[in-house]
């Protein structure tokens, strides 16, 4: 039996399943809409699509890779370690990383991601199939694609087997910074990469917290208001801020006397930009 296209429609309505799952099981059923409706809930594809809706997985793992100009990060979650670790998962993993490193410029966000084709397929029934195989959700949680041009350069670290990924592009290839910085950014967890790219706004509101936390003090200690030490001490304490949460202004993980600045500067090369995935993280 010849299978139309309004038959898929309409299968694809009723299942949210992808068109080229809908004509299997129509082929499969010979155009009988209700038994492949059935099969595609035997089969586990209809309840992985169900199930996959607002969840929140903590289990998974982040990746990092670049290929020529284009390096991309990611984080999948399941909802178990013993999933995590398994080949089929994995290989999901090295799938998606394959895409999305081939995939075309036009796709930005996680859900250009999800919709885009490769292979007949879609990124999101790949991800199903092996929801459907595991027994278990999987989510694609977030996406990050970075470009640079051919005079600049990536470097990247993957931290126990992806439970953090990291990536830093230098103003010039730098074998010794590509492989150092990134191990730095997994450990130190830089916010900014200087006071000049931490919003103003941001800024603004941790002085104010950090002068009312004073003011507090204060009042605790039943000493009086001096509010020229009070900004004295407001600032001691923005500066450690900053210190501790932009890239430039930490000290480097493997030697605390010197700056990341310093240590850039040695190798006459700047930071553009980084990313830091945290497997579980608040983003």
């Amino acid at each position: 039996m010849k299978i139309s296209k309004e038959m898929i429609q309409q299968l694809r309505k009723m299942s949210n399943i992808g068109i080229l799952y809908c004509k299997k099981a129509l082929e499969k059923t010979e155009g009988d809409i209700e038994k492949a409706f059935s099969l595609l809930k035997k089969e586990g594809l209809i309840k992985a699509a169900e199930n996959n809706k607002d969840l929140v997985l903590s289990e998974g793992l982040t990746n990092v890779a670049f290929r020529n100009n284009k390096a991309v990060l990611f984080e999948l979650n399941t909802e178990t370690d013993f999933v995590a670790r398994n080949s089929i998962f994995l290989n999901l993993c090295s799938q998606l990383e394959k895409i999305l490193l081939e995939a075309d410029d036009y796709i930005k966000t996680l859900d250009d991601f999800l919709n885009y084709s490769y292979n007949d397929k879609t990124v999101k029934n790949f991800i199903l199939e092996s929801i459907a195989v595991l027994k278990e959700q999987i989510i694609l949680k977030r996406i990050a694609i970075f470009y640079k041009n051919n005079t600049e350069s990536f470097g990247i670290y993957k931290h126990q087997g992806g439970r953090i990924s990291s990536l830093v592009c230098l103003t010039k290839p730098c074998l010794e910074v590509e492989s150092n910085l990134p191990i730095h950014i997994v450990g130190l967890k830089p916010k900014f990469l200087n006071k000049e790219k931490i919003d103003r706004f941001f800024l603004k509101k941790e002085e104010e917290l950090l002068k009312e936390k004073t003011i507090n003090e204060f009042k605790e200690q039943n000493k009086t208001l001096n509010h020229v030490l009070i900004e004295k001490i407001v600032q001691k304490r923005l500066d450690v801020f900053l210190e501790q949460n932009c890239l430039l202004e930490q000290f480097l993980y493997n030697n605390s006397d010197q700056k990341v600045k310093e240590y850039l500067k040695k190798y006459n090369v700047d930071v553009l930009f980084f990313e830091r995935f945290e497997l579980g993280e608040d983003y």
